[in-house]
């Protein structure tokens, strides 16, 4: 398996992130907190907006009682759901389900991490000495597509995706990859792009740090079948910069232009 750095720098040079890759590490009890090497959180804040100030290279470390979001404390396993959340009276009060029926069913398949921390730290990954259990990453959708074919490179077909467009950060890119030890694909909420300001064109992507070590090999593996010739150009001088050995980069030579190439023979 490869490490962090080098995943990071197959990665990165790979594609255009705009933003850091975010780690998250789950913090089960005080003692693990008050180890975990980033600042404390002084005032309440919610943990969306957390991973957008790692994004920036802030690392934070929170509690209960430094987290001002019900919907991520419970994602994350900081506190217990409430009967009024089970029931699907809070959700069906947000305005966004027809009834309570639908409200509920979405509060039944909404992902929470199963066990009861003491803490979340998030901070860049490229921070970490230790592994952390989720990695997050903010790009616009080109790279997310990218990303989705370096998984399915090593992994396969994900048919897991789950999206409601609620809960984002704390359910749809962190307990679900993490329960389910899969690749996740969020648009965001509108409560976090209220939140934390993320751009209109974003998307979120969640997925464990083992399989995120993976896809960034698998990124930088697919280079030649699925990038034109510009952008292999500028590619092939970041590898040359990080000191990373060339796949195999060719010009025209992308999938879709040996099908070209292919079919025009055939007229």
């Amino acid at each position: 398996m490869i490490n962090n750095r080098l995943a990071l720098k197959k990665i990165s040079s790979s594609l255009e992130l705009n933003r850091k890759i975010v780690g998250v590490k789950f913090l089960f009890t005080e003692n693990e907190y008050e180890e975990a090497d980033a600042k404390a959180a002084k005032a309440k804040l919610p943990y969306c907006v957390m991973v957008k100030l790692a994004t920036h290279g802030y690392g934070l470390k929170s509690t209960l009682e430094t987290s001002s979001c019900g919907g991520g404390t419970r994602a994350l396993g900081l506190e217990n759901t409430k009967p009024e959340f089970e029931s699907g009276c809070e959700y069906y009060s947000f305005g966004l389900y027809q009834d309570l029926a639908v409200a509920k069913n979405v509060v039944n398949n909404i992902t929470f991490c199963s066990h009861r921390l003491y803490g979340v730290m998030t901070k860049p990954l490229e921070s970490f000495n230790e592994k952390p259990d989720v990695v997050i990453i903010v790009t616009d959708s080109y790279n997310t597509m990218r990303i989705i074919q370096g998984y399915t490179y090593k992994y396969g077909t994900q048919t897991g995706f789950k999206m409601t467009g609620n809960q984002a950060v704390c359910s749809e890119c962190t307990a679900y990859p993490f329960e389910n030890n899969s690749i996740n694909i969020s648009m965001f909420c509108s409560g976090t792009r209220y939140l934390a300001g993320w751009g209109k064109s974003e998307i979120a992507i969640g997925l464990p740090y083992a399989k995120f070590l993976e896809t960034a090999d698998g990124v930088y593996n697919t280079i030649n079948g699925t990038e034109q010739n510009a952008a292999k150009k500028i590619i092939k001088a970041n590898l040359a910069r990080e000191k990373l050995e060339d796949p195999g980069i060719y010009d025209n030579d992308a999938y879709y232009i040996r099908l070209s190439k292919n079919n025009n023979n055939c007229r």
